[in-house]
């Protein structure tokens, strides 16, 4: 009964020594300070976060542009962007879309768009990997799912409008991101 007692009580000490070292929810491990939770948030043809992704938009059907909405951008928001990316492509990180200088203020980019190089609304598209200019409906080579992930940026500028390929973008990015916010969807191929 003594060693089970001493291993309860060693366990407890050592839930609480850890508790203590991570502070309260939402802290920052450094800093021990709150962490607002980010207040921007973002949606992909009206699913949720780790839904299916519609065949409508993807190489099984007629490759449409999905629908991006975002709500509460930051203050001081000049500019959005988003990026569509697959991370289980076979050659790695795989960018599929890329929209740049959306005005904050729209809300997100219109549905059912055919993936053209301009689109409606604000907003310039760069060049996905395939170094064409536009839209790439997901088309996984194989018969597994993968991810499609779908970040908004909030950015405290505007991006000079030449066409920029992934490289580009980040770059131009880097020191200008306000916040993002990340949507993640499925898609697969039978």
């Amino acid at each position: 009964m003594g060693f089970y007692r001493t291993r309860y009580i060693l366990i407890i000490a050592l839930l609480l020594l850890t508790a203590g070292c991570m502070g309260p929810p939402g802290a920052d491990l450094q800093t021990g300070r709150d962490q607002p939770e980010p207040a921007m948030r973002v949606s992909v043809s009206s699913g949720v976060n780790g839904s299916d992704l519609p065949a409508i938009y993807s190489c099984t059907g007629p490759g449409q542009v999905p629908a991006i909405f975002w709500r509460d951008p930051p203050t001081g928001a000049q500019s959005m962007a988003v990026i569509m990316e697959d991370p289980d492509a076979p050659s790695g990180l795989f960018t599929h879309w890329i929209v740049y200088n959306l005005d904050p203020a729209e809300g997100g980019v219109p549905p059912n768009q055919l993936p053209v190089a301009e689109r409606a609304g604000s907003g310039f598209q760069g060049l996905n990997s395939l170094k064409t200019r536009g839209y790439l409906p997901p088309c996984p080579p194989d018969a597994t799912v993968h991810r499609y992930v779908f970040t908004l940026y909030a950015l405290d500028t505007r991006i000079s409008p030449s066409i920029p390929d992934r490289s580009q973008i980040d770059a131009a990015m880097e020191g200008h991101i306000l916040e993002t916010a990340s949507i993640v969807n499925f898609f697969g191929r039978e």
